[in-house]
């Protein structure tokens, strides 16, 4: 903890007020959530009596259940579809990140051997380099076309 605390100093992180800020967002945050769920309970017994005159006192709560089944089951899918766009993602990222190192890996492998030409050498290398250049260069020191 002592190191932590060293870290933060030299970063000008004040590691105190980012702890009190924290535990008055969390304070906050839970007084929302309370009051919130409050809301909700009061705004179900409503419903409640509201629906007792029309369907009567057994069915007025199982249709509130119903329809509190059926949105936890939307939000579940809506879930699970996110979660598996994710992971396709991420899966894609990793093939991608993958790939470029082969493709590294493979160029700086063959390098060498490359370089034995002389002709690579000569001709490609110079070329080689002058492209990286272009390619690399900020777009205000190359030359407009308009």
């Amino acid at each position: 903890m002592p190191l932590i605390a060293s870290l933060t100093g030299l970063l000008g992180i004040e590691a105190q007020s980012l702890l009190q800020r924290t535990r008055e967002s969390a304070i906050i945050y839970a007084a929302i959530a309370l009051f919130a769920a409050i809301s909700l309970i009061f705004l179900l017994v409503a419903l409640n009596a509201a629906l007792l005159p029309w369907v009567g006192p057994i069915w007025a709560p199982l249709i509130i259940a119903a329809a509190a089944l059926v949105i936890a089951a939307v939000l579940f899918i809506v879930l699970k579809v996110q979660m598996a766009a994710r992971r396709r993602e991420e899966l894609q990222r990793r093939r991608e990140a993958e790939t470029n190192s082969l493709i590294t890996g493979a160029t700086v492998a063959a390098i060498p051997e490359l370089l034995r030409s002389p002709l690579v050498r000569d001709v490609g290398l110079p070329l080689a380099i002058y492209a990286a250049a272009l390619l690399f260069s900020p777009r205000k020191a190359r030359g407009r076309r308009d």
